[in-house]
């Protein structure tokens, strides 16, 4: 049974009608309880677009739904139908949006964030997408493709280069943060843990050893450092992809 199966079964499992209603009824109350009341109505507004737009699930995810919400984090939503119109709201309002076929393919593929949102996220609306996701990843024994987060560092590192290169700080920090998040979750997967939200991954890293990595990433998610550190922590990233590369 892999790690994201275990996550799933342990909020009820699926195949089950019982089950998947309080589930779905807890996940509201968690929602609830890891945001302000700001949050919540942001929340709230979100959803209710999204239903009279006619989507067919609405999930909370990322840090918010973990209650690990750091300095940099978004509002994270999941929504499965139409994209609802958020452009009147805060700019750290954050929606994937993704149709029934698209998620189900993703999701068959190999898709981390499909399998986070159902391990993971705080289910606030489904008409039976979702349930019927968490029902093939428990049926399937599916786990995401690590490959496919580790493929994509070397274009993640040549920007963060690019942008260490003409002096553009901040926007270095989030392209560097961006390529450690990204081989942090690549390297996880291949170890067969499942990785959490992004303020969680130094403390899976270094469970397994990953110790350079770990601290990487804490230092892009809870510091400002220089050019030079930012390009001392890519040579980190050029490490993980050698290995894989191996």
């Amino acid at each position: 049974m892999t790690e994201s199966v275990r996550l799933i079964l342990e909020r009820g499992d699926p195949r089950r009608t019982d089950d998947w209603t309080r589930r779905l009824s807890t996940d509201a109350v968690i929602a609830e309880r890891n945001q302000t009341p700001e949050l919540q109505q942001i929340t709230e507004i979100v959803v209710s677009r999204a239903i009279t737009s006619g989507a067919q699930g609405v999930a909370l995810t990322g840090s918010t739904a973990r209650a690990k919400r750091t300095r940099i984090s978004d509002l994270d939503y999941h929504v499965v139908g139409n994209r609802p119109d958020v452009h009147d709201l805060p700019a750290d309002v954050d929606v994937y949006e993704s149709s029934p076929d698209k998620m189900r393919t993703k999701l068959l593929q190999g898709d981390d964030f499909v399998q986070w949102t159902l391990c993971c996220g705080c289910l606030l609306y489904d008409t039976g997408v979702f349930r019927e996701a968490a029902v093939t990843v428990v049926e399937q024994d599916l786990w995401p493709d690590a490959e496919s987060k580790l493929r994509r560092l070397p274009e993640l590192r040549r920007l963060g280069e690019r942008l260490i290169a003409v002096g553009d700080r901040d926007a270095a920090q989030d392209q560097v943060r961006a390529a450690l998040t990204s081989a942090a979750r690549g390297v996880l997967l291949r170890q067969g843990v499942f990785a959490l939200a992004r303020s969680e991954l130094p403390a899976q890293l270094r469970l397994i050893g990953a110790d350079s990595l770990a601290d990487g990433l804490d230092a892009a998610i809870y510091t400002d450092p220089p050019l030079e550190a930012l390009a001392s922590m890519l040579e980190t990233v050029v490490a993980v992809e050698l290995v894989s590369a191996a």
